[in-house]
C-alpha cells in the first residue's frame, strides 16, 4: 500500500460516514444534557476537555495506541488480553455492547476490501466467544496492517472522537454549528498533548478515568426518551 493509499485509508475509517453506526452512539452524553449540566457552549468544551483528558486518554485512545503495538509483533494473545480488560473496565452496559457492535461491523466492512489474517483471526475470536470485540482495537490492528503510522492512526482517531462529542452537542443541547467548530479548534492544543503523553501509558492505565462518566453512561439505560444508544 502506497504512502498516498495509507493517507485516504486513514481518512476512510475516521471518516464520521463509516457506515458501523458510530453516530448512534453518545457515551453518557445525553444524560449530562438531560440532567442540564451540559447545556451551552462554555459547559460543552469543559465537558470535552474532561472526557477526553479523564476517559478516552486511559481507555480506547489508549486501546489504539497498545493495539497497533501489539499487531506490529503479531501478538494476538496480547490482543485478547487487551480485549478482556477494556471489556471489563466498560462499567456501562451500553458503552461494552455498542462498541462490540462498532467493531464487528468494522471487521465485516474491511474484509469487502482488506483481508488480513490477524483481522480475520480476531474476529474469529469474536465469534467463538472468547472475546468480545472493542472498535479501538480494531482500529489500531487494522491501521498497524495497512502500513498506516502510528502517530497519524492515532490522531484521526482522536480527531474523530473530538468531532463526534461535538456533533453529538450540537443535537443536544442543540449547539450552532460555528460554535461546534470553535471549540474544535480551541482543543487542538489538547489532543497535540494527548497524542505526546499516550506514549508513556501501559497496559497497566487502562481503566484510570472519572468515574463521573461511567455514572452518567449507566444513568443513561433508564432515560425517559433518548436519541442514542449510549
Amino acid at each position: 500500500m502506497s504512502t498516498k493509499d495509507q493517507f485516504f485509508t486513514m481518512l476512510q475509517i475516521s471518516d464520521s460516514v463509516f457506515p458501523i453506526g458510530s453516530y448512534t452512539q453518545s457515551n453518557g452524553l445525553e444524560t449530562y444534557v438531560q440532567k442540564g449540566i451540559i447545556k451551552d457552549k462554555k459547559s460543552a468544551e469543559e465537558y470535552l476537555k474532561s472526557v477526553l483528558w479523564n476517559s478516552y486518554m486511559y481507555g480506547d485512545f489508549l486501546a489504539v495506541k497498545l493495539a497497533y503495538e501489539y499487531t506490529n509483533n503479531n501478538d494476538m494473545k496480547k490482543i485478547i488480553e487487551l480485549d478482556e480488560i477494556l471489556w471489563a473496565v466498560k462499567a456501562s452496559r451500553e458503552m461494552k455492547e455498542g462498541s462490540s457492535k462498532l467493531c464487528i461491523r468494522f471487521i465485516k466492512l474491511i474484509e469487502k476490501f482488506y483481508k488480513e489474517k490477524f483481522i480475520i483471526e480476531y474476529g474469529d475470536t469474536i465469534k467463538s466467544g472468547e472475546c468480545m470485540g472493542q472498535h479501538s482495537i480494531v482500529y489500531g490492528s487494522f491501521s498497524a496492517l495497512a502500513k498506516i503510522p502510528k502517530e497519524n492512526a492515532l490522531r484521526s482517531y482522536l480527531y474523530n472522537a473530538a468531532s463526534s462529542v461535538v456533533n453529538n452537542c450540537a443535537k443536544l443541547i442543540p449547539l450552532g454549528q460555528v460554535d461546534g467548530q470553535e471549540i474544535l479548534f480551541g482543543v487542538q492544543e489538547l489532543l497535540q498533548k494527548m497524542t505526546i503523553e499516550i506514549e508513556k501509558l501501559s497496559i497497566d492505565d487502562i481503566g484510570r478515568c472519572c468515574i463521573s462518566f461511567d455514572i452518567r453512561a449507566m444513568e443513561h439505560e433508564e432515560l425517559y426518551s433518548r436519541l442514542y444508544m449510549s
